[in-house]
């Protein structure tokens, strides 16, 4: 039976409070900024869904800064194909020679069990060598016992853990400006897991910032086969200039070995004002970190390359609380809510699962601001777009503004538009759009957020359900 728009104005209000551990005043603010549209559905997420262009950051796992029993079981709600995790060297061999996996095969099982892949780094040393074990610590000079511990992780993993990282950051702290260091770690530990696991991927660099002298360095130094896949790390305040840093990656590793891929293999946001880490001395809320966050996945979209958000959880440093995460957690690793952020990426990957693809579009627009348009292409055909405001990093203002757009090419028969962050779907009727415009001219609230253009069929809706649902 159809439900009146009211009712369902109030379970797309009421249902995702339902559905979480607690209240988020933030989420419930959210949903009361609404473009001046008319409701007609919420965004189904696919529970099911496991698109592999998309990873979320479970790490720090090694270092207990989270507890991953406490929010496992959200992991899978996401949608995302992957999962980043840290090996835990420390950990794991506590007594020379002894490896003790336990910790890790939880953590491994727990993802696969929600059909989420994880992609495992191995990063830092181990005190029982005279090595520290946390980011910045220097790469270890005697690689005896780090070799014999990459192959004892491989081979226990073989079959459960696709793809192994080489380490987190070698171009910071006491590493920065030796690229030797990493250049011998890294011809050290790939021909070990290449016979392990031939099957295994094998990522690179993990660079904290594109250092080219670094970089180029370190390429100039090794060969061809030795990795798949380069990771860089990349947080900016405005997400969308990192695109320039990325497509300059991709040229260099490209002109190396043409067959390696360039991913974003940590990106984020915090939810608050921190003084230590990536962008700190800001002040974040919960409503620019989903922006942000959504942002940088757009990016990510647009330039075809797989993309990891850090992280699933707040963590708890020794001496600093890090609120990156989707879910905002106590200083015992309890789950209190999940953020707007949380909400955010599930839908986004439901809206941009593998079978969408990135397409360049040529647009008009009325408004003078910087407006960012992504085309997406299915089944061979430009079937939407995603727009938002570009100019500035994202505010915690929840205002919309009006503008007419032109997208060439997109042609949509019965358009709506999809706010990711609360899933919300808008009808736009002729008022907003004329159908017999060749040109398709629409008047569109935006904000400096992604919305979705779309065809009405396209979107899988849950206008008629009575609950909320919630490669590399």
């Amino acid at each position: 039976m159809k439900k009146s728009l009211l009712t369902l104005c109030v379970l797309a209000f009421i249902l995702p409070l339902s559905a979480q551990v607690g209240p988020s005043v933030t989420y419930e603010k959210f949903i009361q900024a609404a473009p001046p549209l008319s409701q007609v559905g919420v965004l189904e997420a696919d529970a099911s869904l496991r698109a592999g262009r998309w990873s979320i950051g479970c790490e720090c796992l090694d270092r207990d800064m989270a507890v991953f029993d406490e929010y496992k079981q959200y992991v899978g709600q996401l949608g995302v194909g992957y999962a980043r995790i840290q090996s835990g060297w420390a950990k794991t061999e506590k007594e020379k020679g002894k490896y003790d996996f336990s910790w890790l095969d939880a953590i491994v099982d727990g993802l696969l069990e929600q059909n989420v892949q994880p992609w495992m780094c191995l990063c830092y040393g181990n005190p029982i060598y005279g090595d520290g074990n946390t980011l910045g610590n220097a790469i270890p000079s005697d690689l005896g016992p780090w070799k014999k511990y990459v192959q004892a992780v491989v081979e226990h993993f073989k079959g459960r853990v696709n793809c192994y990282e080489v380490w987190n950051e070698p171009n910071i702290s006491v590493n920065a400006g030796h690229p030797e260091r990493y250049v011998k770690l890294l011809k050290a530990t790939s021909p070990i897991i290449r016979k392990a696991d031939p099957s295994a991927k094998i990522a690179a660099f993990a660079l904290a910032s594109l250092d080219y002298v670094f970089l180029d360095e370190a390429l100039k130094a090794l060969s061809p086969g030795l990795f798949d896949i380069v990771s860089l790390h990349k947080y900016f305040e405005n997400p969308d200039e990192g695109d320039y840093d990325f497509r300059l990656l991709t040229e260099r590793v490209h002109a190396f070995a043409p067959s390696v891929k360039v991913v974003m293999g940590e990106s984020g946001c915090p939810s608050e004002l921190g003084w230590a880490h990536a962008l700190k001395f800001n002040e974040w809320t919960e409503y620019s970190q989903a922006k942000v966050i959504l942002r940088r996945m757009a990016c990510d979209f647009a330039l075809g390359q797989p993309s990891s958000i850090f992280t699933m959880v707040d963590l708890v440093y020794p001496d600093f609380r890090q609120s990156f995460g989707l879910l905002c957690t106590s200083l015992k690793g309890k789950v209190i809510y999940k953020k707007p952020s949380f909400y955010a990426v599930r839908n986004m990957v439901n809206l941009l699962p593998d079978s969408v693809e990135p397409a360049e579009v040529s647009f008009t627009a009325s408004l003078q601001d910087p407006l960012k348009v992504i085309g997406l292409r299915k089944d061979g055909k430009l079937a939407g777009a995603m727009l938002y405001l570009s100019g500035d990093k994202p505010s915690s203002a929840l205002e919309w503004r009006q503008a007419r757009i032109a997208v060439e090419g997109l042609k949509l028969e019965s358009p709506v538009l999809v706010e990711p962050v609360t899933g919300r779907i808008f009808s736009l009727d002729r008022y907003h759009y004329s159908p017999n415009n060749p040109t398709r001219t629409y008047s569109l609230p935006v904000w400096d957020s992604p919305v979705f253009l779309m065809e009405s069929s396209a979107v899988i809706s849950a206008s008629d359900n009575t609950e909320w649902h919630n490669e590399w």
